[in-house]
Parts: C-alpha cells; structure tokens; sequence
C-alpha cells in the first residue's frame, strides 16, 4: 500500500515538473495583426525608403498584452509593380517587437497602392509566442516541411569518364633527322701573290 502511494506521488510530481516545463499558453503563428501608416510612401520612391506603423489593436496572449496598441514597426518599400494597369508598392513590415524578441510579420497583400497616413495595412505573424510561466519567448517555426521520404536505392550514380591508360604516356617522338653532309668547297690553288713572271735574266755581254 505504501509503495503504491509512493509511486502515485512521484507521478504526480513528474507530472508537475513537465507541465511547468512545457509552454502554458501560445499564440500561433498566422495571427492577423493591423498596423496604421504614420506618414506618405509613394508607390515611386527608391526601394529602401521607410515609414514608421504602428499597430493598432493590442496583441493579447492569455488576458496579457505582448503588445500594445500603438506600439511600433516599419514599413519598408521593397518595390513597385503595375497591376491591373495600376501600379501598387511591394511592401514589407519588420522591427515589431513585442514580449519576448522581434515578432516577423508579413502583409497580407503585399502589394498597396500609394500610401498615405492613417492608410491601415494588415499582417500576420510568422512566428510563435509562448509564455511559461512569467516569460515570454518568440519561436520561429521552419518556412518549410521536413520530408520524410526515403531516397531510392536502387539509384546507381553514373562514372565518371577516364581517360585511357595510353593517353597518360608521354608520345615517343621519332630520332631527329641529322642533317645531309654539305660538300666542302674544293680546294683550289690559290694564287700566290708573287706568282706573276720574274723579268728574265739579262745576258751579260
């Protein structure tokens, strides 16, 4: 009797320990967020120019605000495109903090035409907050599904192409022709610089 009531506390306790440990209370992501435009921003600008927003409904996880009405953002012009004949600005909204780090948000349409103050622009998030117990974190979910498939394995790589062994030898080049022996010129007698005829001897009387 007294190890069952042994084991039933120590569940009790383990079960405790994991629900303090385990988020209480999230606010998924894709929730629809409304920021209002505090200046201009002409469909025309240089992509990078800014606006300040601010958001204007609070942000309520569990009966607690993570976010304020009112508290502030950025809408960035990345952009413009012609649609339906009309052109419209590529927008973004970043720099949304709230209880815990930096919310990502992206709008809903992100294409508006120019825009002016008190122009409303909704969003929805794209990460997650959870609270446990008095703290708040912010959680980025992956942009994409992991695949749980398999590759194939009866998949064989194709070889790569060598070259043939006989294309590695250096080619033998054949023995150099000598060159054909040239005839010397002749020798042929010189003439001898006192080779001209001596006078001939005068006779003596």
């Amino acid at each position: 009797m007294r190890a069952a009531v042994f084991v039933t506390a120590f569940l009790l306790l383990g079960l405790a320990v994991a629900t303090a440990d385990s988020p209480q209370h999230v606010l998924p992501a894709g929730t629809v967020v409304v920021f209002i435009s505090e200046g201009h921003l002409d469909v025309g600008a240089r992509p990078g120019s800014t606006v300040a927003v601010h958001l204007r409904d609070a942000l309520v996880l569990d009966g607690v605000a993570v976010a304020p009405a009112g508290a502030k953002a950025r809408l960035l012009l990345s952009g413009s495109a012609n649609q339906d004949g009309r052109r419209e600005a590529a927008i973004s909204v970043d720099r949304f903090a709230v209880s815990g780090g930096t919310l990502p948000v992206t709008p809903v349409d992100p294409l508006l035409p120019a825009i002016e103050p008190g122009t409303e622009i909704a969003a929805r998030t794209q990460g997650i907050v959870e609270r446990v117990g008095n703290r708040y974190s912010v959680r980025i979910p992956f942009p994409f599904a992991l695949s749980t498939d398999r590759p194939a394995a009866y998949y064989t790589p194709t070889p790569a192409r060598t070259a043939p062994p006989n294309s590695m030898i250096p080619r033998r080049r054949g023995p150099s022709p000598t060159p054909s022996p040239t005839a010397s010129p002749s020798s042929s007698p010189t003439a001898d610089a006192s080779s001209e005829p001596s006078p001939s001897a005068t006779k003596i009387p």
